[in-house]
């Protein structure tokens, strides 16, 4: 269970430091905030679910997991929805990338790097 909470807590880091340090990455997260935000607006008040089933819903859809328990029934939530996902699902995975590659950065650092350029040592030393 420990492992859990130390593999989401590094997860956060790396989405802090990749938004901190990446311009690029933190236009892409505003990017996909915007999507989550406007498809959760769009089917609470198109399709009539409520904002907790929208949001999954959007979730869900930019994340091309699909469980199926929310389809959109109006031809706009269709049109909708084929327009989101392909907008959307290039944003999600793009951010993912980012995230990942700062997972693998920080992966690939060791505790003692900071502490070896504090005092000015090498790592070969």
């Amino acid at each position: 269970m420990i492992d859990f909470f130390i593999m989401i807590a590094r997860f956060f880091a790396a989405l802090w430091r990749s938004i901190k340090r990446e311009p690029q990455a933190r236009a892409v997260f505003i990017f996909v905030i915007i999507m989550l935000l406007s498809g959760t607006v769009f089917f609470a008040e198109v399709e009539h679910w409520s904002w907790i089933d929208a949001l999954w819903y959007c979730v869900l859809t930019l994340a091309t997991v699909g469980t199926g328990d929310f389809v959109p029934h109006t031809v706009y939530g269709k049109i909708f929805t084929i327009i989101y996902i392909f907008m959307g699902i290039g944003a999600f995975v793009a951010a993912a990338r980012i995230i990942a590659q700062h997972a693998m950065d920080q992966a690939e650092e060791s505790p003692f790097d900071k502490i070896r350029q504090k005092f000015g040592k090498k790592k070969d030393a």
